[in-house]
């Protein structure tokens, strides 16, 4: 592959040359053919070299406008010898016998010349300022989307506070509970410090759980800038789902996990792609709340296919009408009361700065499935026949 990119991109420039041939000979085609057709309705008029010599300068500048430096050198000589051989005396002939016309000609020369050289600068400048523009307008649209984007994450985090109360709540209970009985057995008659030393490595286990998550959620929410590591997609959705475990309880949500195993790494942003996952799997379980009759099932699956990772979020909930599967990623667009319609445009935005794609589909038989893929970067994908709802 490194070979056919070293060949590539001498090819590319090689086609922009020529393309800029072309584009030029056309010009010179155009411009030749415009200074014929006025020459023509110059000599059958009868005008003399000065009215003449307006007239073709006037093609010189619009053909400066539209067309290359080059060109417009080529059609000003082409000017200067059709002007000395119609208009010049003696006619029909390139002499010039009177000094006043050869220095008419000059005149003509150098300042279809300046002309063609002012107008030219003029376009670089112009270009250049447009493409300073552009970048700046990209730069401040990137930074515009992140913050959204970090704002995104808080409100999550803020809407899942009693999930992740209750995330932090338990490891902790189990850390006073396990240091009282510590301290019991210490306080005994003769301590029992074998079992005092079991319950301090409890203690240390959640108090370890109770950092991750702490660590988790001071990850989704602080402000970094964008980052693309190697990642394994199922380790960073699986920190997700830990998260979620409450909310899932809460909402009597089902939830399966069909994570194919021998996943290629993606290059990716691992906080960015939490976000993405967080911001399906939240708006599964909240489409489910309105589930009275039936089960309430959450699947997360996820695969190799090509050169490609996939991630699916499939939940068992009401739907969408078929017209508004691919409205649910506009902007403000939301079928939730309380929605703001900016998760799902966000989740595309990002996926899409990955390289990859965020789309909708029916469940069967209801509820929407929502898959997005990541290129792996790889020469040769992989293929590990992942098991995922179908």
């Amino acid at each position: 592959m490194r070979s056919l990119e070293y060949v590539t991109l001498p090819l590319e420039g090689l086609n922009g040359r020529f393309g800029g041939y072309w584009f030029a000979l056309v010009r010179i085609l155009f411009g030749g053919a415009a200074l014929a057709l006025l020459t023509f309705v110059c000599v059958r008029l009868s005008l003399n070299l000065a009215t003449a010599l307006c007239l073709y300068l006037t093609i010189i500048i619009l053909l400066s406008l539209w067309g290359s430096f080059a060109a417009s050198t080529v059609v000003s000589l082409l000017a200067v010898a059709s002007l000395d051989y119609y208009f010049s005396p003696p006619i029909f002939s390139f002499e010039v016998n009177n000094p006043f016309d050869g220095i008419a000609l000059v005149l003509f020369l150098t300042t279809s010349t300046v002309i063609t050289v002012l107008v030219s600068r003029a376009r670089s400048r112009t270009d250049q300022l447009v493409l300073e523009a552009n970048l700046r307008a990209e730069e401040a649209l990137r930074q515009a989307q992140a913050e959204l984007a970090h704002a995104n994450r808080v409100m999550l985090v803020g809407e899942m506070t009693a999930s992740i109360a209750h995330e932090i709540n338990q490891p902790l209970t189990g850390v006073v509970a396990n240091a009282g009985t510590a301290l019991r057995y210490l306080a005994a008659q003769t301590p029992n410090l074998e079992e005092a030393r079991a319950y301090l490595g409890l203690i240390a286990r959640d108090g370890k759980r109770a950092a991750e998550v702490i660590g988790r959620i001071r990850a989704l929410v602080k402000k970094t800038p964008p980052r693309r590591d190697l990642l394994d997609a199922n380790e960073a959705i699986r920190e997700v789902i830990a998260l979620t475990q409450n909310e899932l309880q809460k909402s009597s949500v089902k939830l399966q996990t069909r994570l194919s195993g021998g996943l290629p790494l993606v290059p990716a942003d691992r906080i960015q792609l939490q976000q993405v996952v967080l911001n399906l799997m939240v708006n599964a379980i909240e489409a489910m709340h309105e589930v009275r009759d039936g089960a309430r099932e959450l699947t997360v699956s996820s695969g190799s296919a090509s050169h490609d990772v996939f991630v699916e979020v499939r939940d068992s909930g009401p739907g969408v009408a078929p017209a508004n599967l691919d409205r649910l990623f506009d902007s403000f667009f939301t079928t939730k009361r309380e929605g703001t319609g900016m998760g799902l445009s966000i989740s595309r935005s990002i996926i899409e700065a990955h390289g990859g794609r965020l789309w909708a589909m029916p469940n069967e038989p209801h509820g929407v499935v929502f898959r997005f893929t990541l290129p792996t970067g790889a020469d040769e994908g992989t293929d590990d026949g992942a098991d995922h709802a179908g």
